[in-house]
């Protein structure tokens, strides 16, 4: 099945280029032609193949006068274009279809197994992305309630934005991206595997889905098979946010991996391996456009988070869902998908939660944190369980976007590096990980006085 690519009705939102009827260039052009590509779309998703305009024809005349420009003044000279707006784009990996034998359009109308909504915004440029967790209780449009994965399966793209703008107010939704689960593992395997942190021994079997999940604590570095293992374990206290959380995680090492000399030149050959697993409207143009803006961002640019919200009680409702929080809701939608920046977080240091974990060999580290933050003003300090994850450079997570109140306390601190995703304590706003750049302070008792 060929890559879908549907018309848009619409003024296009940026600037296109005009087709050239000129010769195709060589293969070093084309190859750092979709270098670009891939290396902004590894950054939006772990799946996010690098294939979206492949079924379309590209103008080369921009990328070539690019590579004269280089010439002339420089590797810089690459990264000048601009997007003229922000852009936000709905990205879905979707489930495997009963039934389908993979080749046919129906394979993207299955559920939704991971909603990113991604934006490219170059005012402050960033580039956002906010996870949707699959197991969301939103309303539809016949006034039910159901799980926000269900979305595409009943009515496709078309439905899912309907769903969402509904559930979530100031939302626009430019262009979509719908990519099968085979993308992943293959782009996995294609690099030579990536390389992440399996924070504990994970063993699930579910014959029905033809899921046998087999993988043990530790860093190491994981197939597309067990990369796909990773992200779908879901037998752990957390369920489906740990899936999340999961994800995330692959997205950062699979980002480091694609951006890297090896994976540069694995490009070409990842181009024609998952060019039938991709379905957007995406037109030629706007991907060099998005393509050129995403090579300009730095990775500390690069935020993520997850919906905030809280799982719901057992006697609540017939399923369990993820019970979106109305007030950090609207905020986190201010803040990484809209341009609006009136909204106001009145939440004190005294309201905010902040979790800390130990991921280091000394017990009293996290303890005395605790008391210096305490001292500054923070009331609602804890100490959650310990990270079997080893790290050297302390990370302070926004967990719910709030990356405003962490770059605070990282004044506060002055040690440590911001973590703009939301892999910490769910039930935090701000996740610090004592990490071992804080021993020294630990030693010179500077925590407490």
């Amino acid at each position: 099945m060929k890559l879908t690519n549907k018309p848009s009705k619409k003024k296009p939102k940026y600037p296109s280029k005009n087709k050239s009827s000129k010769k195709p260039f060589s293969p070093l052009y084309q190859g750092f032609i979709w270098g670009g590509c891939f290396t902004i779309t590894a950054t939006i998703s772990s799946f996010l193949g690098i294939t979206i305009g492949l079924k379309t024809p590209i103008d080369f005349n921009p990328f070539i006068n690019k590579v004269d420009a280089i010439k002339k003044f420089g590797i810089n000279a690459f990264f000048t274009q601009q997007l003229p707006q922000p852009v936000n784009i709905l990205v879905m990996g979707i489930d495997a279809v009963p039934n389908d034998n993979g080749n046919s359009e129906n394979r993207f109308s299955g559920r939704s197994d991971t909603m990113l909504l991604v934006r490219f915004q170059p005012d402050d440029n960033s580039l956002k992305l906010l996870s949707i967790p699959r197991d969301s209780r939103v309303r539809f449009p016949n006034e039910r309630y159901d799980k926000i994965n269900s979305a595409n399966a009943i009515g496709g793209v078309p439905f899912v934005k309907e769903v969402i703008q509904e559930n979530f107010e100031g939302i626009t939704i430019d262009k979509h991206i719908r990519v099968t689960t085979n993308a992943f593992k293959d782009l996995v395997d294609l690099i030579g595997g990536i390389e992440v942190y399996v924070p504990m021994d994970m063993k699930y079997t579910d014959k029905t889905q033809g899921l046998y999940i087999d993988l043990k604590e530790g860093k190491q570095t994981l197939n597309g098979d067990e990369a796909e293992q990773f992200s779908r374990f879901r037998s752990d206290n957390l369920g489906d946010i740990g899936r999340v959380q999961r994800q995330q995680m692959l997205l950062k090492a699979l980002r480091k991996r694609l951006q890297s000399p090896q994976g540069l030149f694995k490009i070409p050959k990842a181009i024609q391996l998952l060019q039938d697993e991709i379905d957007t409207d995406l037109t030629s143009s706007e991907i060099y456009n998005l393509a050129a803006f995403g090579l300009s961002v730095d990775k500390e640019n690069v935020r993520m988070v997850m919906l905030p919200g809280r799982p719901s009680n057992p006697r609540e409702y017939r399923l369990s869902y993820w019970l979106i929080s109305d007030d950090d809701k609207n905020r986190v939608i201010q803040e990484y998908l809209n341009s609006d920046t009136s909204f106001n977080d009145t939440r004190s240091s005294q309201q905010q939660r902040i979790s800390i974990q130990n991921t280091t060999s000394n017990r009293e580290l996290a303890r005395k944190l605790a008391l210096f933050l305490e001292e500054n003003g923070y009331n609602n300090v804890y100490l959650s369980q310990n990270s079997s994850y080893p790290i050297s450079v302390t990370q302070i997570i926004a967990q719910k976007g709030d990356t405003r109140s962490a770059q605070k306390i990282k004044s506060i601190l002055n040690f440590g590096e911001l973590e703009s995703s939301s892999i910490g304590d769910i039930d935090s706003d701000i996740t610090i990980r004592v990490g071992n750049d804080a021993e020294k302070l630990l030693l010179n008792d500077t925590f407490v006085k």
